[in-house]
């Protein structure tokens, strides 16, 4: 992401919408900039079940706002949109609790 290139604000905050593809669910959070002076690109860390709960697996559209609130939720009350993308939302594999066992076949004549 490069949000940096197109922020107008000081000491912004940014604002993270993502829309699911399919359902047009929307879910919102507020995500700190921890690039380490890269120019090229900024880093952000999302958990899911923490920052936002992600409902459904899939892609979604993600737009993210510059803002000078760390507690305003709402896109509309942003300071501008600095970029727009596409992510992929995928559910890690839990482990399986199938067991393999023999298969036994017994013939009756």
């Amino acid at each position: 992401m490069t949000v940096t290139e197109l922020t107008t604000i000081p000491n912004p905050n940014y604002l993270f919408e993502f829309i699911h593809e399919q359902s047009f669910n929307t879910q919102t959070c507020v995500l700190t900039n921890i690039s380490q002076g890269i120019p090229r690109y900024d880093e952000f860390v999302l958990i899911d079940g923490v920052d936002v709960n992600f409902i459904y697996d899939g892609f979604y559209i993600y737009n993210i706002y510059q803002q000078s609130s760390p507690g305003n939720l709402d896109p509309v009350n942003a300071q501008g949109l600095v970029e727009t993308g596409r992510a992929h939302v995928i559910e890690a594999d839990s482990p399986s609790f199938e067991y393999d066992s023999p298969i036994y076949f017994n013939i009756y004549e």
